[in-house]
């Protein structure tokens, strides 16, 4: 008969990974004691520090580029400079309309000549509409909560620094959920481009949130429309990922349906997949709103404005 003490306490032997991992632990131990040893005997410092002569100048071949991108890039008939500043003169229309509904009011006219020709709306105007989309959206309780937060910014001098925000907030959001919607239907229609995708993305949500904001700061300027471009970038990954997902998890049984009724393959994708894929496809825009308002307050460094411009200044400040 079998002790099962015996069986419980027998040791077991290490798996083939284990012994590896084991022996790669021993060897890079020992190799870093040698070439301590080695460096401090032979004076062979490039046991332990890597050489000058190895290292590649990657800093001083990116800033070239950067230079010659902003600088002497052309496509003919306008540079990649018009090329940028376009695009953030598009951008800027609607964040200016926004700002002007919030904070500004619309006014017509510059420095003491400047004419208000319609004021911002009052914060309890904003209070009042923003209770009564959350009591549309699911009850009076919630309703009652962001009433109180948005009262709470008021009574705590924050409002005109947060409608700053809300701003961005209000065309970054929207444009990141468009982008990530269209190029994860790509990525769901063709196979070839969501090979191309995902590595791009896995890069995007793996580089460090600074590191966005150097190039666009080349590319388009200081001022709120690069950081919307940065808080575009930045959140948009999210959203192709779980568009894609999401279309792929519609069962057979509705793109079957779809098929019997002869949809074509826009108004399958637009009336039978996307609203099917709805409930998935909000998680993404969540997704969405929460890294715009990180990234919101991070570009600050870049001319954001609003609450992350008070964040930064009180750092400076200490205070």
């Amino acid at each position: 008969a079998i002790n099962p003490r015996t069986v419980r306490t027998r040791a077991l032997p290490l798996s083939p990974g284990a012994l590896t991992w084991l022996g790669l632990a021993v060897v890079t131990f020992v190799l870093s004691q040698t070439s301590r040893d080695l460096s401090r005997a032979l004076d062979a410092r490039w046991l332990v520090k890597t050489p000058r002569e190895l290292r590649i100048s990657m800093s001083t071949d990116i800033s070239a580029f950067m230079k010659w991108l902003v600088e002497d890039a052309h496509f003919g008939l306008f540079s990649f400079t018009d090329l940028t500043r376009g695009i953030a003169w598009l951008l800027e229309q609607p964040y200016e309309l926004a700002k002007a509904v919030l904070v500004s009011g619309f006014v017509q006219g510059l420095g003491d000549e400047a004419v208000q020709l319609l004021p911002p709306l009052s914060w309890i105007a904003v209070i009042f509409v923003v209770a009564a989309i959350a009591h549309y959206a699911k009850s009076i309780g919630l309703a009652v909560f962001v009433g109180l937060c948005f009262l709470y910014l008021a009574v705590f001098g924050q409002w005109e620094s947060a409608m700053v925000t809300l701003a961005s907030i209000l065309i970054a959001v929207p444009l990141g959920v468009g982008g990530g919607l269209l190029l994860g239907i790509a990525g769901y229609r063709w196979r070839w481009f969501d090979r191309a995708l995902t590595p791009v993305l896995d890069l995007m949500q793996t580089v460090p949130v600074f590191a966005y904001l150097v190039p666009i700061l080349f590319l388009f300027g200081f001022g709120p429309v690069a950081a919307l471009v940065a808080t575009v970038i930045y959140a948009m990954p999210p959203m192709v990922r779980i568009t894609t997902l999401a279309l792929r998890g519609v069962p057979s049984e509705i793109r079957e349906f779809g098929t019997m009724v002869g949809c074509t393959s826009r108004q399958m994708t637009w009336r039978v997949l996307v609203p099917s894929a709805m409930p998935s496809l909000m998680v993404g825009v969540n997704q969405v709103i929460m890294l715009s308002l990180n990234m919101v307050i991070i570009a600050s460094m870049i001319g954001a404005g609003g609450l992350g411009y008070d964040v930064l200044t009180s750092l400076r400040r200490l205070d």
